[in-house]
């Protein structure tokens, strides 16, 4: 595959989105069938161009469908319920999670309880928050101190989630990346203003959040 010529693919997406009539392209399908189509008779781009600014428009595509439960739903080809998701299947991604709950553990209930919570409510694969133990993190640095932690950054070995597998049916992970680290002093008796800050920052970033909290 050719290298891909960033700049001029984002152009043809922003072109993409600033030619959107919202009179007619009155629907989150309609806006995505119309910016598909502008990406695909844009002869600026390679073939390999195009499928690669496809597929980004069908992440946030799904994205917004998924934040504003809106537009047209499909039939999962594996477990045959409705879903809003084109890329993945909600109801599949969160029925591995679940699946996946007694495999795992802080050492907390409360955290697990959290983590556990935001998972069954994740909208993307690639927007999970995840428990990570910590023998799968290296080259562990100290960065600063914030309020009742310190905090690191680490390698993840494996990395993330990041998209969804339908033929062997399970999520597939990025690959070995970096994560922000808080250390807090004892998991069993966790800070409540830590969970509350979790929490809390669920609601503000959590599903863009690239954070592993780590109790040692």
């Amino acid at each position: 595959m050719a290298a891909i010529r960033k700049d001029l693919m984002y152009a043809a997406i922003n072109r993409s989105r600033a030619l959107i009539d919202y009179n007619i392209q009155n629907d989150v399908d309609k806006r995505h069938k119309f910016r598909k189509q502008i990406i695909l008779a844009d002869e600026s781009l390679t073939n390999d161009e195009k499928s690669e600014a496809i597929k980004i428009l069908s992440r946030t595509f799904d994205y917004n469908k998924m934040v504003y439960n809106k537009g047209a739903k499909r039939i999962c080809e594996n477990c045959q319920n409705e879903c809003l998701a084109t890329l993945f299947c909600e109801h599949c991604v969160r029925n591995y999670l679940k699946a996946n709950f007694p495999n795992w553990t802080s050492g907390n209930k409360d955290i697990d309880d959290l983590i556990q919570k935001c998972q069954i409510e994740a909208i993307q694969p690639d927007m999970i928050p995840e428990w990570i133990p910590y023998n799968n993190l290296q080259n562990i640095k100290y960065l600063t101190k914030g309020g009742f932690s310190e905090i690191y950054t680490a390698k993840w070995t494996g990395g993330k989630y990041d998209s969804w597998d339908p033929k062997e049916k399970q999520l597939v992970r990025t690959g070995t990346g970096t994560v922000a680290l808080k250390k807090l002093e004892n998991v069993e008796s966790a800070n409540r203003s830590w969970l509350e800050e979790v929490h809390n920052q669920k609601f503000i970033d959590f599903f863009y959040l690239k954070i592993v909290t780590n109790i040692k």
